[in-house]
């Protein structure tokens, strides 16, 4: 893979690139009024309920090309299929390169992470993929994707997707304050991304990277039912090797785990669909508590299926997921606790020390 080099305006673009820094659209330096977009046949921006791509009001992209970086926002309503975008501003610094009269535009401006170039002079363009995202029925958080585009004319634009998407199904009670997404070899999930101006399918990660995304509910959360709630993560693509694990959240403060060490797969512009979950009453844990005395007691470990999970509640207003190494350590200043393990699709019970326990319940495991 070829080594990209940053321009030396690279940290300047990143702290500026805000709608503060662009300048007014009366210093515009390209001669179009608006430019026009759409996208490739089933690329999505946010879904209608035909599960088509919509545009959303005040969507904005950054356009590119020989003499031209400026933004541009969508004069439509949301529920648009393509539409007309109007000049908002522009940025002072454009790439240095002669991109032979064809335009390219990325989407979305606020998850815009500036240029710089490879070893060769070519540009790359450069995105945030956000870490947070937020909850939104029956589809992603538009906020969260990210496209490119190309023009000939620099006023009509094709839209090229570049995320994927992973939808969590859930049904149940309670209601959900957030879910915490991971893969079970640490990928990278989050950070800044770079993508080849003229071939869309080399990029990679490049700094600022984080192994989970936070998928919040709002503050009221989402009520689950008997039918099952989608929740969708936008995500680069991404190969889970040994495959995920999930934390949701709910609003009253408990938490329920989903893991898989199945390989998963998300590819650019394909959602890719989890069987749904039931987190209710339903659900038959598998329960056992521990009685200890002093102030440092051996982790427990469990073993299982590939879709093993649980926790572990310490009985001191913290919990931990199972099978972490190492002691637990209190500092509450109580002399006894009543630990608690709740786990699914567990097998087999092992801790290296019974060093201050007086008592395992197994008749609930």
């Amino acid at each position: 893979m070829k080594r990209l080099t940053l321009l030396a305006l690279l940290v300047i673009g990143i702290t500026a690139c805000t709608q503060d820094t662009i300048d007014e659209a009366s210093n515009l330096k390209a001669n179009v009024e608006h430019i026009y977009a759409t996208f490739e046949e089933d690329t999505r921006v946010e879904l209608n309920d035909k599960k088509q791509t919509v545009w959303t009001e005040g969507d904005r992209i950054v356009r590119f090309g020989n003499g031209t970086h400026d933004v541009w926002e969508f004069a439509g309503k949301t529920g648009d299929r393509g539409g007309e975008f109007n000049n908002i501003g522009y940025f002072d610094e454009y790439i240095d390169f002669d991109f032979g009269g064809k335009y390219y535009a990325l989407y979305s401006y606020e998850n815009y992470g500036w240029f710089g170039t490879f070893n060769t002079g070519e540009p790359a363009f450069f995105y945030y993929v956000r870490g947070t995202q937020e909850y939104k029925q029956n589809t992603y958080d538009p906020a969260s994707n990210n496209m490119i585009a190309v023009s000939d004319d620099g006023n009509d634009f094709e839209f090229y997707n570049l995320m994927g998407y992973l939808r969590l199904s859930l049904t149940g009670e309670k209601r959900v304050s957030n879910i915490v997404l991971k893969g079970n070899n640490s990928e990278a999930l989050s950070g800044r991304r770079y993508v080849k101006y003229d071939d869309f399918t080399v990029g990679a990660w490049y700094d600022n990277l984080a192994t989970s995304i936070t998928l919040n509910c709002g503050e009221e959360g989402v009520q689950l039912t008997d039918t099952p709630t989608d929740f969708y993560f936008a995500i680069a693509p991404t190969y889970f090797e040994g495959g995920i694990n999930v934390s949701v959240t709910f609003t009253d403060g408990t938490r329920f785990p989903i893991k898989t060490t199945k390989e998963i797969y998300i590819e650019r512009n394909h959602i890719q669909p989890m069987a749904s979950v039931e987190t209710g009453s339903g659900v038959d844990w598998q329960i056992i508590t521990i009685k200890h005395s002093g102030d440092t007691v051996a982790r427990p470990y469990l073993y299982g299926d590939t879709n093993l999970a649980g926790y572990v509640y310490w009985n001191d207003g913290w919990m931990s997921n199972i099978n972490v190494s190492g002691s637990y350590v209190y500092d509450d200043g109580m002399p006894e606790h009543n630990i608690t393990i709740k786990a699914l699709n567990a097998n087999y019970f092992y801790i290296d020390s019974c060093a201050g326990i007086s008592e395992i319940d197994f008749s609930n495991f």
